[in-house]
């Protein structure tokens, strides 16, 4: 993988611990990742919902329980918004310490709230709250659930009868004040259809410690000799920050 061929440029020693997704998904078409990488595609959950999104988390707290802890952790697309879910609902839990000294984040998408009251979508585009069932105004669906424009192919389709979470952001989340407070280093393409919730995650942690770097392609990681050489450089100067000072 490029980002495992970037980490070991950076440090000498060093162990790194790989998490990949449960769930095999078909890809739709999405500038960078199919030029590269052939599948199978994996995927943390299948859709945003409160089950699948605490399975994720479970899985992460057993690998820190089994093999922590670490530094940092490092996250593609799906991958960071998962690590910042996480992060996220650590530090609102109130626990003690976080988990990460640092996060590294590659074309990130907007990670979900797992505290936010759940919502339903309906075949015509409305939403409602799923406990209330009120209706939800000034809402774009297609934003949150963006399986149902068919724009993210590493879920499953959509389904009216699932229970979906918020992103970070969302009116009806009561999130507002969330923020990643740990050194954090952004990564994103200039082509990528997602490059707008790549500055949303960059948003949502704090200015001290927060590095961004972007590069001239799409949703990929870059293999250039220019963009790569920049890449490590920045991965080696927020690792001599955190582990060093």
């Amino acid at each position: 993988m490029a980002a495992s061929r970037a980490i070991q440029c950076t440090v000498s020693t060093r162990s790194d611990i790989w998490a990949t997704g449960y769930y095999t998904g078909v890809l739709t078409e999405r500038r960078g990742i199919d030029a590269f990488f052939p599948g199978p595609y994996l995927s943390y959950y299948t859709l945003p919902t409160p089950e699948e999104v605490q399975n994720a988390f479970d899985m992460i707290d057993e690998i820190i329980e089994e093999e922590g802890p670490f530094d940092g952790v490092i996250g593609f697309s799906q991958g960071s918004a998962l690590a910042s879910s996480y992060i996220l609902n650590d530090l609102r839990s109130g626990r003690p310490c976080n988990p990460f000294k640092c996060a590294i984040f590659f074309n990130a998408t907007v990670p979900w709230d797992l505290r936010s009251p759940p919502f339903h979508v309906s075949e015509d585009g409305s939403c409602r709250m799923a406990d209330t069932n009120e209706p939800m105004v000034n809402f774009d669906v297609n934003e949150m659930v963006p399986e149902r424009g068919g724009c993210n192919g590493y879920t499953g389709p959509v389904s009216y009868e699932a229970k979906y979470l918020h992103r970070y952001g969302s009116p009806y989340a009561n999130s507002e004040k969330a923020q990643i407070t740990i050194p954090t280093l952004h990564i994103v393409g200039a082509n990528d259809d997602y490059l707008s919730q790549s500055l949303q995650v960059r948003d949502l942690c704090t200015m001290q410690g927060r590095r961004f770097l972007q590069h001239r392609g799409g949703h990929e990681i870059p293999s250039d000799r220019m963009s790569s050489a920049k890449v490590v450089s920045e991965i080696q100067s927020m690792l001599q920050q955190v582990l060093v000072g």
